[in-house]
C-alpha cells in the first residue's frame, strides 16, 4: 500500500468516531465510496457517519446504507475522510463540518485535485475513486460481500460500465476481484445504468428532443429548465447520465448539459471525445474533472451562458 494510503488507514484504525464526506450533487462513485467505508469500518466497531450536503439521487438509494446519510451538523468528529472530492468547495455546505474534525484526509482521482486535508491521496489514473477505496480496504482486510457490491457499483457508475477511455486493465482486475465475492453484478449494472422511472424517462425524451447542435454537429447542447422538472415530476438529481446520449451521436466532439439551478444560475456537465479536454473547458469557469467528463457552474442569462460555453469549446477543439 502507498505510504499516504497507509497513513489514512492508520488514521481510520485509530479513530473511534469517523465521518465520511461525499461531494455535493453526489454521483454513484462518491456514494459507493462513502457507504463501503461505513460498512467496512463499522465492522471494526467504529461509529461511522456518511455525510452529504444534499439529497442522495433516487437511482442510488438501492445501495446498502443509503438511508443512513446525514446532513452536515455542528458535531466535531474525531476523524474525517472526503471521497471523490477535487477540492474543498466540492463538499458544498459540508466543508465547515469537514474542517472541524480533529484529523482530516481525502482520497480522490481527479487530476485537478487541490490539497485541502492533512493527508491527500490522489490517483489521477484511477477510473473511479472506488478503485482507490478498494486498495485501501483490501489492504486493511475489510472487503466482504457487501463492501464488494458497493465498490462494484461505484466503478460501474464512473466508467460508464467500463466503456469510458479512463477504464484501465487495473479497473477490470479490481472488478474481477469484486466479482469473486457474492454480488449480483448484472442487477447492479441495471440499477446504475439502465433502470428509469417513468418520470425520468419523460424528462430524458423531452430534453433530447430539444437538443441543439452547433458547428456542423461537433457540439451538442441539452438543457434542463425548472419547468422541465416541474412538469415531469423530477429534479436536477435525475439528470445524471442523460448527457451520454448527446456525446454518443456521430460527429459530436463536445456535449454540454446545462441545468437551471435557480434564476441565472446553471450547473454544467461536459463530455468530450477525441479533440478536447473536458476538464480544461470546465477550468475556464472555475470547475474541473477529468479528460472526458467534467463540470462547472455559471451565472448569467441562459443564452449568455451558452455563448460562453460554445466559445470555450471552440477555443479548445
Amino acid at each position: 500500500m502507498h505510504e499516504k494510503l497507509q497513513n489514512i488507514a492508520d488514521m481510520l484504525k485509530s479513530a473511534k468516531d469517523i465521518a465520511v464526506f461525499c461531494h455535493t450533487n453526489p454521483d454513484g462513485d462518491t456514494i459507493s465510496c462513502a457507504l463501503s467505508l461505513c460498512r467496512a469500518l463499522g465492522k471494526l466497531g467504529k461509529t461511522v457517519t456518511p455525510i452529504c450536503d444534499c439529497e442522495i439521487p433516487e437511482k442510488y438509494r438501492f445501495m446498502e446504507g443509503a438511508d443512513k446519510f446525514e446532513l452536515p451538523g455542528k458535531r466535531v468528529h474525531e476523524a474525517a475522510l472526503a471521497v471523490d472530492c477535487s477540492d474543498l468547495a466540492r463538499l458544498g455546505g459540508a466543508g465547515k463540518c469537514f474542517l472541524s474534525a480533529k484529523r482530516r484526509a481525502a482520497v480522490d482521482h481527479h487530476k485537478s485535485h487541490e490539497n485541502f486535508a492533512e493527508t491527500d491521496y490522489t490517483e489521477a489514473d484511477a477510473a473511479a475513486c472506488a478503485e482507490i477505496v478498494f486498495l485501501l480496504l483490501d489492504g486493511m482486510g475489510l472487503v466482504d460481500d457487501g463492501v464488494a457490491a458497493l465498490l462494484f457499483a461505484g466503478i460501474v457508475a464512473d466508467t460508464g460500465c467500463f466503456q469510458y477511455p479512463s477504464t484501465t486493465r487495473r479497473t477490470h482486475l479490481i472488478a474481477c476481484e469484486l466479482m469473486k465475492r457474492d454480488i449480483n453484478s448484472s442487477e447492479i449494472i441495471y440499477r446504475v445504468h439502465r433502470r428509469l422511472s417513468e418520470e425520468v424517462f419523460r424528462l430524458k425524451t423531452r430534453v433530447l428532443n430539444s437538443c441543439r447542435f452547433f458547428d456542423g454537429g461537433k457540439i451538442a447542447l441539452i438543457s434542463f429548465f425548472k419547468k422541465d422538472f416541474d412538469e415531469t415530476g423530477t429534479s436536477s438529481s435525475d439528470t445524471e447520465g442523460i448527457i451520454s446520449s448527446a456525446i454518443d451521436v456521430d460527429g459530436v466532439e463536445v456535449a454540454f448539459a446545462v441545468s437551471e439551478v435557480k434564476d441565472k444560475n446553471f450547473k454544467v456537465s461536459i463530455r468530450t471525445k477525441d479533440y478536447a479536454d473536458a476538464s480544461d473547458i470546465a477550468s475556464a469557469f472555475g470547475g474541473g474533472g477529468h479528460l472526458r467528463a467534467a463540470g462547472c457552474r455559471l451565472n448569467g442569462y441562459y443564452e449568455d451562458v451558452v455563448d460562453k460555453l460554445l466559445k470555450a469549446a471552440r477555443d479548445r477543439m
